[in-house]
């Protein structure tokens, strides 16, 4: 016997073959696992050129016009104030959706016009009877710079037999400099149903 043919009997040699076709067995199943389960979407990960990413800016804590630190919703300037009352009257209450459509920021009528707006039987604002705006529980939350974020207690008029509900409801800036005017862009009730029981 030559000495080829020796190693190639070998038992050693046979065991180092096996493992060699084990492992390429075991990449070639990877690779084929990988480019079937990888799915068909081919689209680009990788940014469009241009692109900058930006972090978003820093919310810093607001201050009133008379420069104090806002830390109660009574140190909330009077007009912002007055467009919480107004959107709870007009917007929640659906007592005027016109003069709801200037209190409301355009993340919420977004594919409205005016007209549509005020004509719709459906807003994406939640519906609640406001009683009266001026005996509403206010609580702040918080205010920033990005956001103001407010807990209102509100009740409605017996006739509609409704609980009293917290809701919360958030303002964000819109427009900039002198025009800035804080509008209403969040609206939803605290309470969830209770889970009913066995």
């Amino acid at each position: 016997m030559n000495t080829i043919q020796t190693a190639l009997s070998s038992a050693r040699f046979n065991r180092l073959i096996l493992w060699i076709g084990v492992g390429v067995f075991a990449v070639g199943a990877a690779v084929l696992v990988f480019k079937l389960a990888g799915g068909s979407d081919a689209t680009n990960a990788n940014p469009d050129k241009g692109f900058h990413p930006q972090l978003p800016k820093t919310a810093i804590p607001l201050k009133n016009s008379n420069g104090v630190l806002i830390k109660t919703f009574w140190q909330i300037d009077p007009q912002v104030r007055q467009t919480i009352r107004t959107f709870l009257v007009a917007g929640a209450a659906r007592r005027n959706q016109g003069l709801a459509w200037q209190v409301v920021a355009p993340s919420v009528k977004q594919g409205y016009t005016y007209k549509s707006w005020s004509k719709a039987n459906a807003l994406p604002i939640n519906y609640y009877p406001v009683d009266d705006v001026t005996r509403a529980q206010y609580y702040l939350d918080y205010a920033s710079t990005q956001e103001i974020l407010i807990e209102v207690g509100l009740s409605a008029p017996k006739r509609y037999q409704m609980r009293p509900t917290t809701f919360q409801l958030g303002l964000v800036p819109v427009g900039k400099g002198a025009h800035v005017k804080w509008l209403v862009d969040y609206f939803m009730p605290r309470w969830t149903p209770p889970v009913p029981q066995n």
